[in-house]
This record gives structure tokens, sequence and C-alpha cells, in this order.
């Protein structure tokens, strides 16, 4: 294949491939935010809860295996590492209504 044939298919397939990738999406009104959470109740039973367990279970498990590290070199800030790892997946699964994610946030 002569090399001006090469480089023209080159750009073409370079071309098709950008034009396949999504562009930046932005939040066009407040039902794409994240700021209401009000899911439906079966899908936050049947989806959520069961998700948010796993990382319950995951978070737990990474936090005893890097807690005594974490304590070690980052003493001051321990307490977001155990906050973010334990609390807020533990409040996610057990502590908020169904449907609902207020109160799920903690402040510092």
């Amino acid at each position: 294949m002569p090399r001006i044939a090469r480089t023209l298919v080159a750009s073409l397939a370079l071309a098709a491939f950008l034009g396949m990738t999504p562009g930046a999406a932005g939040a066009v009104g407040s039902e794409d935010t994240f700021e209401s959470c009000d899911y439906p109740k079966i899908f936050d039973l049947i989806v959520l809860r069961p998700v948010s367990l796993v990382a319950l279970t995951i978070g737990t498990g990474l936090y005893l295996g890097i807690a005594p590290f974490a304590y070690v070199t980052v003493k001051r800030d321990f307490r977001h590492v155990t906050e973010d790892l334990v609390y807020k997946p533990a409040r996610f699964t057990f502590k908020r209504r169904l449907g609902e994610c207020a109160g799920v946030s903690a402040a510092y």
C-alpha cells in the first residue's frame, strides 16, 4: 500500500475513533444532579442496599488491613480514613430510610 494511502486510512480511522468517543456531559436540569437523591424504594431495596453492604464489607476489610499503617503515617487524618471506609458505607446501608440518602454524609 502506498504511503499516502496508509496515511489516509490511518487518519480516517483516528477521526472515526475520536468521533465515537463521548464528549463532556453536563447536567441539564435538577433531575440530572446528585443533589436530589430520591431513589425508588424498590430499587433501593433490591440494588442499592446489597451493593452498599458489599462496599461496607470491602471497606471494613481494607480498613482492618491498612489501619495500623494509616494510624502511624497519617495520625491526624486517621478519623477520615475510618469515616470513609467504614462509617459512611454503614450509615448508607443501615441508618437511612428506604429511598432517601439524607444524612448520609457526615461533617468532619
